[in-house]
């Protein structure tokens, strides 16, 4: 899916987020990737929705991640400033 973002394919890489949301509701990883789609596209506050939403569950179930992927999700929420 991520292929499909790089590649500018965004409708399909939508649609395969969403599919991943329907059947697999109990992992965030439709919801990132539904992210990179919105932040591909420069719709970056739905992106932030949807990596808070990642967040979310990750704190809920903290001993199935990792500590760095929480932080890189946060990353993409709010990023730091450029000079």
């Amino acid at each position: 899916m991520i292929d499909l973002v790089r590649a500018g394919r965004l409708d399909e890489a939508e649609r395969a987020a969403r599919e991943l949301l329907e059947r697999y509701p109990e992992v965030p990883d439709g919801h990132e990737r539904l992210g990179r789609v919105y932040e591909a596209r420069g719709d970056h506050a739905r992106a932030a929705d949807c990596y808070r939403l990642c967040v979310e569950f990750i704190r809920a179930h903290p001993d199935n991640f990792d500590p760095q992927y929480e932080q890189f999700l946060l990353s993409k929420i709010d990023p730091p400033a450029r000079s």
